[in-house]
Protein backbone atom coordinates (compact mmCIF):
# COMPACT_ATOMS: atom_id res chain seq x y z
CA UNK A 1 0.00 0.00 0.00
CA UNK A 2 1.25 3.86 -0.72
CA UNK A 3 0.86 6.42 1.48
CA UNK A 4 -1.98 8.51 0.65
CA UNK A 5 -2.20 12.26 1.68
CA UNK A 6 -5.14 14.96 0.65
CA UNK A 7 -2.48 18.30 0.02
CA UNK A 8 0.72 18.77 -1.26
CA UNK A 9 3.32 20.72 0.56
CA UNK A 10 5.73 21.01 -2.84
CA UNK A 11 5.45 21.38 -6.52
CA UNK A 12 4.63 18.37 -8.15
CA UNK A 13 3.60 16.81 -11.38
CA UNK A 14 0.23 15.39 -12.11
CA UNK A 15 0.17 11.71 -13.85
CA UNK A 16 -1.40 13.33 -16.55
CA UNK A 17 -2.31 16.70 -16.88
CA UNK A 18 -6.03 17.69 -16.52
CA UNK A 19 -6.84 14.52 -14.49
CA UNK A 20 -8.01 15.80 -11.13
CA UNK A 21 -7.43 19.25 -8.97
CA UNK A 22 -5.68 19.18 -5.84
CA UNK A 23 -7.70 21.87 -3.50
CA UNK A 24 -9.84 20.74 -2.60
CA UNK A 25 -9.24 16.64 -3.44
CA UNK A 26 -10.99 16.25 -7.03
CA UNK A 27 -10.92 14.46 -10.11
CA UNK A 28 -11.98 16.58 -13.43
CA UNK A 29 -14.14 15.42 -16.13
CA UNK A 30 -16.71 17.04 -18.51
CA UNK A 31 -20.55 17.74 -18.19
CA UNK A 32 -22.99 17.39 -21.50
CA UNK A 33 -24.81 20.78 -21.87
CA UNK A 34 -27.61 19.07 -23.53
CA UNK A 35 -28.09 15.85 -21.54
CA UNK A 36 -25.85 16.59 -18.52
CA UNK A 37 -24.12 13.69 -18.43
CA UNK A 38 -20.67 13.77 -16.42
CA UNK A 39 -17.73 12.01 -17.60
CA UNK A 40 -14.12 11.03 -16.41
CA UNK A 41 -11.85 12.02 -18.11
CA UNK A 42 -13.01 14.93 -19.38
CA UNK A 43 -13.74 14.74 -23.14
CA UNK A 44 -14.80 16.94 -26.01
CA UNK A 45 -17.75 15.13 -26.90
CA UNK A 46 -20.63 13.30 -25.14
CA UNK A 47 -20.59 9.42 -25.21
CA UNK A 48 -23.98 9.94 -24.16
CA UNK A 49 -26.01 11.68 -26.54
CA UNK A 50 -23.45 12.54 -29.32
CA UNK A 51 -24.32 16.21 -29.31
CA UNK A 52 -21.82 18.79 -31.38
CA UNK A 53 -22.33 20.82 -28.74
CA UNK A 54 -18.72 21.37 -26.38
CA UNK A 55 -19.07 19.70 -23.01
CA UNK A 56 -17.72 21.99 -20.14
CA UNK A 57 -15.43 21.53 -17.85
CA UNK A 58 -16.51 20.19 -14.11
CA UNK A 59 -15.33 19.20 -10.79
CA UNK A 60 -16.19 15.65 -9.47
CA UNK A 61 -17.22 14.31 -6.20
CA UNK A 62 -14.45 13.36 -3.96
CA UNK A 63 -16.74 10.67 -2.58
CA UNK A 64 -18.34 7.34 -3.74
CA UNK A 65 -18.91 3.62 -3.35
CA UNK A 66 -17.10 0.31 -4.73
CA UNK A 67 -19.02 -0.56 -7.37
CA UNK A 68 -16.80 -3.97 -8.28
CA UNK A 69 -12.90 -4.90 -7.22
CA UNK A 70 -10.57 -7.02 -8.11
CA UNK A 71 -7.27 -8.81 -6.20
CA UNK A 72 -4.34 -8.25 -8.32
CA UNK A 73 -2.03 -10.96 -7.38
CA UNK A 74 0.68 -10.85 -10.70
CA UNK A 75 2.03 -7.58 -11.70
CA UNK A 76 5.15 -6.14 -13.65
CA UNK A 77 8.65 -6.05 -11.61
CA UNK A 78 9.05 -3.57 -9.07
CA UNK A 79 4.83 -3.12 -8.23
CA UNK A 80 3.92 -4.71 -5.02
CA UNK A 81 1.10 -7.40 -4.52
CA UNK A 82 -1.44 -7.95 -4.32
CA UNK A 83 -3.34 -4.52 -4.67
CA UNK A 84 -6.92 -3.98 -5.36
CA UNK A 85 -8.27 -2.24 -8.45
CA UNK A 86 -11.59 -0.70 -8.29
CA UNK A 87 -14.70 0.72 -10.15
CA UNK A 88 -16.39 2.94 -8.02
CA UNK A 89 -19.11 5.12 -8.49
CA UNK A 90 -18.63 8.70 -7.64
CA UNK A 91 -22.05 10.43 -6.08
CA UNK A 92 -22.25 12.42 -9.05
CA UNK A 93 -22.97 8.95 -10.87
CA UNK A 94 -19.74 8.74 -12.80
CA UNK A 95 -17.79 5.64 -12.73
CA UNK A 96 -14.36 5.77 -12.44
CA UNK A 97 -11.53 3.04 -12.31
CA UNK A 98 -8.82 3.54 -9.53
CA UNK A 99 -6.12 1.99 -6.83
CA UNK A 100 -7.79 0.74 -3.89
CA UNK A 101 -5.67 2.18 -0.55
CA UNK A 102 -6.34 -0.69 1.58
CA UNK A 103 -5.62 -4.19 2.70
CA UNK A 104 -7.38 -6.39 0.09
CA UNK A 105 -9.36 -8.66 2.62
CA UNK A 106 -10.74 -5.39 3.42
CA UNK A 107 -12.94 -4.12 0.46
CA UNK A 108 -16.30 -4.52 0.24
CA UNK A 109 -19.26 -3.59 -2.29
CA UNK A 110 -21.02 -0.93 -1.73
CA UNK A 111 -17.75 0.96 0.58
CA UNK A 112 -17.86 4.10 1.03
CA UNK A 113 -14.94 5.50 -0.26
CA UNK A 114 -12.80 9.11 -0.44
CA UNK A 115 -10.41 10.15 -3.40
CA UNK A 116 -6.78 10.91 -2.30
CA UNK A 117 -3.60 11.65 -4.08
CA UNK A 118 -0.63 9.47 -3.49
CA UNK A 119 2.75 9.56 -5.10
CA UNK A 120 4.12 7.42 -7.93
CA UNK A 121 7.35 8.33 -8.79
CA UNK A 122 9.35 10.72 -9.27
CA UNK A 123 10.62 12.61 -12.21
CA UNK A 124 13.95 14.77 -12.25
CA UNK A 125 13.09 15.00 -8.17
CA UNK A 126 9.88 16.25 -8.40
CA UNK A 127 7.08 13.98 -7.59
CA UNK A 128 4.75 12.61 -9.67
CA UNK A 129 1.51 12.46 -8.13
CA UNK A 130 -1.49 10.61 -8.80
CA UNK A 131 -5.00 9.31 -7.79
CA UNK A 132 -6.63 6.50 -5.34
CA UNK A 133 -9.31 5.82 -3.42
CA UNK A 134 -9.38 5.23 0.57
CA UNK A 135 -12.05 3.13 2.41
CA UNK A 136 -13.87 6.14 4.48
CA UNK A 137 -13.33 4.01 7.79
CA UNK A 138 -9.49 4.14 6.80
CA UNK A 139 -9.03 7.96 5.94
CA UNK A 140 -7.22 8.40 9.34
CA UNK A 141 -5.09 5.66 9.33
CA UNK A 142 -7.45 3.03 10.85
CA UNK A 143 -6.54 0.50 7.83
Amino acid sequence: MTSAFTAFDAPYRPIRAGLFQHDPPALLGSVCPDCSTRVFPARDFCPHCHTHTAPESCVLSNQGAVFAFTIIHQAPAGRATPYVLALVDLEDRVRVMAQVNAAPQSIFIGQPISLMFTQVGTDEGMPIVGYVVVPQDCREGNS
